[in-house]
């Protein structure tokens, strides 16, 4: 991978896959969801929640409609997401890259917020939160996350915000909050292609470049901070929805997210090594706890470690929340290597799927520059899966979990469970 950065304070990333006709092109922010308070001036401004998922749909509108036809004319694809701590913005191709880089260029880089267009925006996504918000899977993830951070947190609050907090932007809103966020040195732009003979070294080194051009602002800066949690006092709380025709139940573990961006990434990779070993669907506990009929297919967990939330989630539809839920909480309280056998093997199915996943382009250009943002790089963190030691992980997971707390909540169809 080459690496190099623009002098207007833009990383851009090259790797270069020899022989693949697929072309594929990120740029990614270091702005989502959770991200609501910059410096003006030196002056704290509050955004509405929602603002970084509005901010995503309406840089595709330019004056002469939406940039996506223009991609598609190139013959590329492109789409977009936004998380609760990043935006991002994508195109595959199998030509005319740099063309299509010089949209994704306009695409972030020239925004166009009109009151018309805010407003038939803002009437879309508020409709779409009207569908899903009595959706049992929503209703489980935002019942948990509330218990965890407490309801005026950002991570509880839907990415795309509240019908209130729609009411609260315009464009004027939406402005500020590019201009304090979509800054150069606040993105990277990570490329996977066949480089050989595209002169990308030159194209980014010409001053005309759309690239070269993203001016930092003078008087924005993003504050990468947010509400204190304050979770809720109750441990477990079970709710009833006479429409379920499956019980829901979910555990959520909150970790301190205080550590270094190296430390983090350990934490992670542990965290999904132990947790893998222990409650993967081919481990004994799994195994069963499928026998007995406490879960099925839909047991899953999630560990996610970032730079303003860090959590552990189990969900499943099942009768038996209770009994996950004291159960986990004893294993994890306990972890001991015994529990651990197959740690090595879980380790090299990981490995293997890492470097299966080095034929997917998309996989390794988001992980990568995801990873970036942690200063590693999806090769560092291979090499860094294969060295692991159970000893190095479980002394890791122990000391990480000795300073969480857990919070259950279940949705019932109609009747208590047990």
């Amino acid at each position: 991978m080459k690496e190099f950065t623009l002098a207007n304070g833009l990383t851009v990333q090259l790797i270069n896959k020899p022989g693949f006709k697929k072309q594929f092109a990120t740029v990614m922010i270091d702005f989502g969801g959770v991200d609501q308070q910059y410096l003006f001036n030196n002056e704290l401004r509050t955004l509405p929640a929602g603002t970084a998922h509005f901010i995503e749909h309406q840089l595709f509108n330019k004056i002469e409609g939406d940039i996506s036809h223009q991609f598609s004319k190139n013959g590329a694809e492109t789409n977009a997401f936004t998380s609760p701590s990043k935006t991002a913005y994508f195109f595959n191709s199998t030509g005319q890259l740099t063309a299509n880089l010089d949209l994704l260029a306009r695409l972030v880089g020239q925004p166009y917020f009109q009151v018309d267009s805010v407003t038939r925006e803002r009437q879309i996504i508020g409709q779409e939160l009207s569908l899903y918000q009595d959706q049992p899977d929503f209703q489980l993830e935002t019942g948990l996350l509330q218990q965890l951070y407490g309801h005026e947190h950002p991570m509880a609050i839907d990415i795309a915000g509240t019908l209130d907090s729609l009411q609260q932007i315009t464009p004027e809103v939406l402005y500020a909050a590019y201009q304090a966020y979509y800054q150069p040195q606040n993105m990277k732009l990570c490329i996977v292609a066949d480089l050989e003979g595209q002169e990308l070294t030159d194209y980014f080194n010409d001053s005309a470049n759309l690239w070269q051009q993203l001016t930092p602002s003078k008087h924005s800066a993003p504050l990468i901070t947010t509400a204190s949690p304050v979770p809720s006092s109750i441990v477990q709380q079970q709710v009833t929805s006479l429409e379920l025709t499956n019980n829901k139940w979910s555990l959520g573990i909150m970790t301190a997210n205080d550590a270094s961006k190296a430390a983090r990434i350990l934490q992670q990779l542990d965290l999904d090594l132990i947790l893998t070993t222990l409650f993967g669907e081919t481990s004994p506990i799994f195994q069963t706890w499928r026998r007995q009929g406490l879960v099925d297919d839909s047991f899953q967990f999630q560990t996610t470690l970032e730079r303003q939330y860090s959590h552990i989630v189990f969900t499943a539809n099942t009768d038996a929340g209770a009994t996950l839920t004291q159960q986990i909480t004893q294993i994890l309280q306990q972890l001991t290597v015994e529990q651990l056998a197959n740690y090595s093997a879980v380790q090299q199915l990981m490995v293997g799927n890492s470097l299966f996943a080095e034929d997917d382009l998309g996989s390794i250009c988001l992980e990568n520059i995801e990873l970036s943002f942690y200063d590693d790089s999806w090769q560092k963190f291979g090499t860094r899966l294969r060295q692991r030691t159970l000893a190095d992980s479980l002394a890791n997971v122990q000391q990480l979990l000795a300073i969480s707390y857990l919070r259950s909540y279940l949705l019932l169809g109609g009747q208590d469970h047990a």
